[in-house]
């Protein structure tokens, strides 16, 4: 294989308290970002640029905030939603082919 992962292997960033914000895709987990947020992260630490990845992910959270406006809903992650799905099953609920939504998510502080 070549390329930089098969130099380098995998990447991690640094532990953050931040949440991926975009939400209307379902990350695996709450500590995955998307591959701009993962840049700007990256590229804020590596560099000393304070508030780079803010900037970058602008953007990406205006069109968030748009697809809220037209009735999209905040998702959570794969692993709340294998917590979720399997509950579901239990309760007999039969269509699983939706995404859980984040039932409190305070979409006008977005």
């Amino acid at each position: 294989s070549s390329g930089i992962n098969a130099e380098y292997g995998k990447v991690m960033l640094g532990p953050s308290d931040r949440r991926s914000v975009y939400l209307i895709h379902t990350q695996p987990t709450d500590m995955h970002l998307s591959s701009l947020e993962s840049v700007g992260r990256a590229l804020e630490q590596l560099e000393g640029i304070e508030g780079l990845e803010e900037r970058l992910v602008r953007p990406l959270k205006e069109m968030v905030r748009t697809q809220f406006k037209f009735g999209a809903l905040a998702h959570g992650t794969q692993a709340e939603a294998r917590i979720v799905r399997k509950l579901e099953v239990k309760q007999g609920y039969k269509d699983l082919t939706v995404a859980p939504k984040l039932h409190d998510f305070d979409y006008d502080s977005f």
